[in-house]
C-alpha cells in the first residue's frame, strides 16, 4: 500500500493513456458515422471554405486558420476532408475531456477524503476507469455533438478551444507552471473572437484564477502578463478584416468588418436584459455552471457541528446532492426542455461539456464513496461507515445502480439518436441535387437562383448547386449565378473570376457605385443568352421574365427568349407533358419515402410510450427530431410540383394536374397554394363554373406568410380564378406586362364573359404594338355587348381601347369613326374630349383636334387649357392668326405662361411680325438666356433683318447649346461661317 501511494498518479494507465484511447475509439466511431457531403448543418460553412459565398468571412478567425489548408483542395473532395477534420477535432475534445475528468481531485468532501489518499487526490483503482469513459460516452453519442461531429460546422473548433482551457486550468493545479495560465489567457483572448459564447464565462475563469493563484494573482507582473496575453488574443479580430480588405471582391474597410464582431458580442450581453433570455440563461447554468462551482469547492466535514450526528447529516446531505446533480446532467444529455441546445443556442457545446465533466465527477463520487470503506488516520481512527452495519448492503446497491444507470443512458441515447443522426447523414440531398443535375440543359447552361426566403443573403438552392456540380465536377460548364446578389457589382467581379470564360467582365455606371440597376442586369442576362444556355432551378417571376419563358425540365426550367413582339408563352407539346410527368413519378418514388416519413416526425411532439425505450424517453420530455434535410427537399420539390400542375392545369389535363397537386401536398403540408389549386381543380374536373371573388383573396389567405410575394416564393403560383385575377393585377403594377398577359389570358380562358381581363389583355397588347391581338382581345364585347352587360353609358372605355388598335394599324379613318361617334354619344364627357384631343395630337390630326376644342370653347371660352390647345393646333396648321389670338388670351387669363409666350413668339416669327416676336423671345431670352430655341428665334429675326452683329451672338448661343444631329443645326452652322467671313 505504500508503495502505490509513493507512486505518481499522474503515470497511472487512466489519465496518461485511456484519454487517448478513447479518442480514437470516438473518432472511429465519426469516421463510420461520418456524413460523406453535405447536410443543412454544414451547408453554409463548407460553401465557406469551398469558395461559394462571394461575400468576405468576418466571423471566426480561427476557424478560417484551421481550415485555410483546405481552401487548396478540389471542390468537390472539400466537403467529406472538411467533416473528417471536424471528427478529428471531436475527438480531441473527448480526449481532453477524459484527461480532465480523471484528474479532477475526488476530496471535496470528507467521506471523499477518507476513501482516497493518492496524491493530488486522483480517483484510483478500478473506479477511475468508469468516470472518464461515461463522460466520453455520454458527451460524444449526445446529438448535439454527434451531429456537430460528423457535419463541419466550425463550432468545434470553439469547443476545442474551450477544452483546452479547462484541461490547462486543471493541469495548473497539478504542477502550477505559469505558462499554462498564459496559455490560458491567450487562448481565452482568441476564443473572444471566435464566438460570443467566451463573454459569458469571463466570471467563471477570473474566479478560477483567483482561486488557484490566490494573493499572487494580483501580482503586477502577472496581472500585466495575462492581461497581454489577453490583448495578443484579441488581435485576432483583425485577420479577417486585413484578409477581406486586400483579397476579397468586396471592397471593405477594417472597421466596417471589425464593427460586426464587437457589436455580437455586446448585443449577446445585452440581452440577458430580456426577461427571457435571463430565464433561459439561469435554466442553462443550473445543469451546467452550477454543477462545476459545487465541484470547485472543498467542503467541510460537519459545517462546524463536531456531533458524529451532525458528521452523518451532512454526508448524506452531499449524496443527496450529488445524486441530484448527476441525475440532471444526465438529463441534459437526452436535450430535455432546459437544455442548452434549446435555450442558447449556437455555443451551446461548451456548456454541454461543463455538463459531461460534471457527469464523470459524480460517477466517481460514488463509486469511490460507495464502494470503497473509509482509511483509519491519526486524526480520524474510527471514521464512520457510509451505512450503520444493518444498512451496509445499500452500499453496492447504489453503486450498482449507479453503474447501471449509465450503462442504460449510453444505451439509450445510442438508441434515440442513431437514427437522427442517420437521417441528418443521409443521402437525400445529394439525392435530390442529382435529380436536379439530370435536369439540366446538356451540354452545359448558366444556371440562375432566386433567393428561397426574400431578403435572404446567399439562396440555399444556389449554394446547395454549387456543391452538385462541383461533386459531379461540371462546374466549370454550369455556374450559378445568384439573382439577388446580381444587384452588387462585387457580386459581378466574384463570378467573372470564377468563370471567365463564360461570364465577361460586366461595368455599370460609375454614378451607381456598387450597385446594379435591374435594367443593366437585365441587359447582361440577354447578353449571356446569346452564347450559353440558361436555366432557372425553380419557377419564378420578375423582370427576368418579361425576356424570357420558362420550360420546364423536371426540377430545372430551360430560358427561351419570347420571340419578337409575343407576349405569351408557347403552350406545352405532349412530349413536354409526357417527359415531365415520367420525371415526377420517378422523383417522388426516390424522395418521397424519406420526406413523408420527416414529415411525420416533426408532427411528433414527443416518444410514444408503447415500447420500454418509448416510455422512459417520453418521461425525460425528450422531443423527437425530424430529418431537416428531407423536409426542405421536401419543400423545394413541392413549390415545382404545385408549378407543374398549374402548367398541366392550364394545358387541359386536369386529372394529372389534381395528381400533381397532391404531391405538392403530401411533400410539404404547409403549401397553401397547392391546397388552394386543388380545390379549384376540384371544381373545374365536377364541372363548375369558375366564378372571381375577390372576397377571399387577402392576407388571411396567406397563412404564415406576410405578403403575395413570399407567400409565391415559398409554394409556386396559383391557378385559382380569384386569385390569378389578382396576381394579374399585381405583375401589371409592377410593369411586369408579359407575365400580366398570360394571367390575364388564363382568366379569359376560365371565364370567357369577363369584360375586366379582356380590357385588360388589350390594353397589354397596345404596350407590346399587338394592335390585331388587341382586337381579338376585345372583339366579342364590341360585337356582343349585351353578354359582356355593355351599354352606350358604360362601353366608352372599350371604344377608345378599339380607336387605339385602330391608330396603332394605321387605320385612321376607323379610328377617327370610333372616336367621333363615341364623342357624340357623350358630348358632355370632359375626359373622353381631352383623350380624344390627345390622340389627334398624336396621329397629327390637328383639323379634328381644333373641331373639338373649338366645340369645347363655345361653352367655356376661358378655358385656359382649350385655348393653349387652339393655338398649338393652329401653328401646325399655319393658321398664325388664331394661333396669335389664343395664345394672347392665355397670357392675358396667366401672365406668367412662358410656354405660351414662346408658342405667340413663334407664331409672330412665322406672320412675319418681327418686331412683336423679338419683343416676346426677348422677355423669355431675359430668364433663359442659354436657352437654344430662343437663341434660335431671336438669331432668325436678326438674319431676316440683315443685324448681322445680333445674329452671330444668338446664332452662337444656339451652337453652343443645341443638339448636334439636326439639319437645322447644320443651317445654323453654315450661317456662322458667313457671318463669321464677313
Amino acid at each position: 500500500m505504500p508503495k502505490d501511494i509513493q507512486k505518481d498518479p499522474r503515470k497511472n494507465f487512466v489519465p496518461r493513456f485511456l484519454p487517448w484511447l478513447l479518442g480514437a475509439a470516438m473518432f472511429a466511431v465519426y469516421f463510420f458515422t461520418i456524413n460523406p457531403w453535405l447536410s443543412l448543418m454544414n451547408l453554409f460553412p463548407v460553401a465557406q471554405v469551398a469558395g461559394y459565398i462571394w461575400y468576405p468571412q468576418i466571423y471566426g478567425p480561427l476557424t478560417w486558420l484551421a481550415t485555410l489548408p483546405f481552401h487548396a483542395l478540389p471542390a468537390a473532395k472539400i466537403p467529406l476532408a472538411l467533416n473528417l477534420f471536424t471528427a478529428f477535432c471531436s475527438a480531441l475534445v473527448l480526449a481532453i475531456l477524459a484527461r480532465c475528468v480523471a484528474i479532477l481531485p475526488q476530496d471535496r468532501t470528507e467521506p471523499q477524503r477518507q476513501r482516497e489518499k493518492s496524491d493530488f487526490s486522483f480517483l484510483t483503482g478500478w473506479q477511475s476507469y468508469f468516470p472518464p469513459v461515461l463522460a466520453v460516452l455520454m458527451f460524444g453519442l449526445s446529438m448535439t455533438f454527434w451531429q456537430n461531429a460528423t457535419n463541419y460546422t466550425g463550432e468545434m473548433v470553439s469547443v476545442l478551444l474551450f477544452a483546452f482551457i479547462v484541461w490547462q486550468v486543471l493541469e495548473f493545479r497539478l504542477d502550477e507552471k505559469e505558462w499554462r495560465l498564459t496559455a490560458v489567457a491567450l487562448a481565452y483572448g482568441a476564443g473572444l473572437t471566435e464566438t460570443w459564447g467566451f463573454v459569458g464565462f469571463f466570471p467563471v475563469l477570473l474566479a478560477a484564477l483567483i482561486w488557484l493563484k490566490k494573493l499572487e494573482f494580483f501580482n503586477i507582473r502577472f496581472l500585466v502578463r495575462v492581461i497581454l496575453c489577453v490583448l495578443a488574443g484579441l488581435l485576432l479580430f483583425f485577420l479577417l478584416p486585413l484578409v477581406a480588405k486586400f483579397t476579397a471582391d468586396f471592397k471593405v474597410g477594417i472597421w466596417e468588418t471589425i464593427k460586426p464582431n464587437i457589436k455580437m458580442d455586446w448585443e449577446a450581453v445585452k440581452s440577458i436584459k430580456d426577461s427571457y433570455k435571463r430565464i433561459a440563461l439561469a435554466q442553462a447554468a443550473l445543469s451546467t455552471v452550477l454543477p462545476v462551482l459545487l465541484i470547485a469547492l472543498r467542503w467541510s466535514a460537519s459545517f462546524g457541528d463536531n456531533s458524529r450526528i451532525g458528521t452523518v447529516f451532512a454526508s448524506n446531505m452531499f449524496h443527496l446532492v450529488s445524486a441530484a446533480v448527476f441525475t440532471v446532467c444526465v438529463w441534459v444529455m437526452f436535450d430535455s426542455p432546459f437544455s442548452p441546445h434549446y435555450l442558447l443556442g449556437t455555443p451551446s457545446l461548451t456548456l454541454y461539456f461543463l455538463t459531461a465533466l460534471s457527469i464523470g465527477y459524480s460517477c466517481g463520487y460514488f463509486l469511490l464513496v460507495f464502494t470503497r470503506a473509509p482509511v483509519p488516520t491519526k486524526r480520524n481512527p474510527r471514521p464512520l461507515p457510509i451505512f450503520p452495519q444493518p444498512l451496509m448492503w445499500l452500499s453496492p446497491v447504489i453503486a450498482g445502480g449507479v453503474l447501471l444507470c449509465a450503462l442504460v443512458s449510453v444505451a439509450m441515447l445510442m438508441h434515440k439518436n442513431r437514427p437522427v443522426l442517420r437521417q441528418t447523414n443521409d443521402d437525400t440531398l445529394l439525392k435530390f441535387s442529382r435529380l436536379t443535375t439530370d435536369s439540366l440543359p446538356k451540354g452545359g447552361a448558366i444556371l440562375l437562383c432566386d433567393s428561397d426566403t426574400p431578403g435572404q443573403n446567399q439562396p440555399m438552392r444556389s449554394v446547395l448547386m454549387q456543391a452538385a456540380v462541383a461533386h459531379e465536377g461540371k462546374a466549370a460548364i454550369y455556374p450559378v449565378l445568384d439573382t439577388q446578389s446580381l444587384n452588387w457589382l462585387p457580386y459581378h467581379k466574384y463570378v467573372h473570376r470564377r468563370f471567365a470564360a463564360t461570364i465577361p467582365t460586366f461595368t455599370n455606371n460609375a454614378a451607381n457605385g456598387d450597385q446594379v440597376t435591374p435594367l443593366e442586369i437585365a441587359t447582361m442576362i440577354g447578353s449571356l443568352a446569346k452564347s450559353n444556355a440558361l436555366a432557372y432551378l425553380h419557377p419564378s417571376y420578375g423582370y427576368y421574365f418579361e425576356q424570357f419563358y420558362q420550360e420546364p425540365q423536371g426540377l430545372a426550367y430551360s430560358l427561351h427568349e419570347f420571340a419578337t413582339n409575343a407576349l405569351l408563352p408557347k403552350p406545352l407539346t405532349k412530349e413536354q407533358i409526357a417527359a415531365n410527368e415520367t420525371f415526377w413519378t420517378q422523383a417522388i418514388a426516390a424522395l418521397g419515402p424519406s420526406i413523408e416519413k420527416a414529415i411525420v416526425d416533426s408532427d411528433v411532439q414527443q416518444y410514444k410510450g408503447d415500447t420500454a425505450a418509448g416510455w422512459l424517453l417520453m418521461h425525460l420530455h425528450s422531443a423527437p427530431q425530424a430529418n431537416q434535410n428531407a423536409i426542405i427537399v421536401g419543400r423545394f420539390c413541392s413549390r415545382s410540383l404545385n408549378d407543374w400542375g398549374v402548367q398541366l392545369q392550364r394545358a387541359g389535363e386536369l386529372d394529372k394536374a389534381a395528381q400533381r397537386f397532391k404531391d405538392a401536398r403530401r411533400l410539404n403540408p404547409y403549401n397553401i397554394i397547392a391546397d388552394i389549386n386543388l380545390a379549384f381543380n376540384e371544381s373545374l374536373r365536377a364541372g363548375g363554373t369558375p366564378e372571381i371573388n375577390l372576397s377571399k383573396v387577402n392576407a388571411d389567405s396567406f397563412g404564415v406568410y406576410r405578403n403575395w410575394n413570399t407567400v409565391m416564393t415559398a409554394n409556386g403560383p396559383f391557378d385559382d380564378i380569384s386569385f390569378v385575377f389578382e396576381t394579374a393585377f399585381q405583375y401589371f403594377q409592377n410593369g411586369f406586362f408579359r407575365q400580366s398577359a398570360r394571367e390575364f389570358d388564363r382568366v379569359r380562358q376560365l371565364a370567357p364573359e369577363n369584360l375586366q381581363a379582356r380590357l385588360q389583355l388589350a390594353q397589354i397588347n397596345l404596350i407590346g404594338r399587338q394592335a390585331d391581338s388587341a382586337l381579338e382581345a376585345i372583339r366579342d364585347p364590341l360585337t356582343r355587348p349585351e353578354k359582356f352587360g355593355l351599354n352606350d353609358d358604360n362601353s366608352t372605355g372599350i371604344h377608345i381601347l378599339a380607336a387605339a388598335a385602330h391608330f396603332q394599324k394605321d387605320e385612321v379613318k376607323d379610328g377617327v369613326r370610333i372616336l367621333e361617334a363615341e364623342i357624340a354619344r357623350h358630348p358632355d364627357d370632359d375626359a373622353l374630349r381631352t383623350a380624344t384631343t390627345q390622340v389627334y395630337f398624336q396621329r397629327g390630326l390637328f383639323t379634328n383636334a381644333l373641331r373639338l376644342i373649338e366645340a369645347k370653347l363655345t361653352t367655356t371660352p376661358d378655358d385656359v387649357t382649350w385655348l393653349f390647345g387652339k393655338g398649338y393646333a393652329s401653328i401646325q396648321i399655319g393658321a398664325y392668326a388664331d394661333s396669335i389670338k389664343s395664345m394672347t388670351r392665355v397670357l392675358q387669363l396667366q401672365t406668367n405662361n412662358e410656354t405660351a409666350l414662346f408658342n405667340r413668339a413663334l407664331s409672330y416669327l412665322q406672320s412675319e411680325q418681327l418686331d412683336k416676336s423679338r419683343a416676346d423671345y426677348a422677355a423669355l431670352q431675359a430668364t433663359y438666356a442659354n436657352n437654344y430655341q430662343i437663341a434660335y428665334g431671336l438669331g432668325e429675326i436678326a438674319w431676316r433683318k440683315k443685324e448681322n452683329a445680333e445674329a452671330l451672338r444668338n446664332y452662337q448661343i444656339y451652337a453652343a447649346n443645341a443638339p448636334t444631329n439636326t439639319l437645322e443645326f447644320s443651317t445654323i452652322r453654315e450661317r456662322l461661317a458667313q457671318l463669321r467671313g464677313k
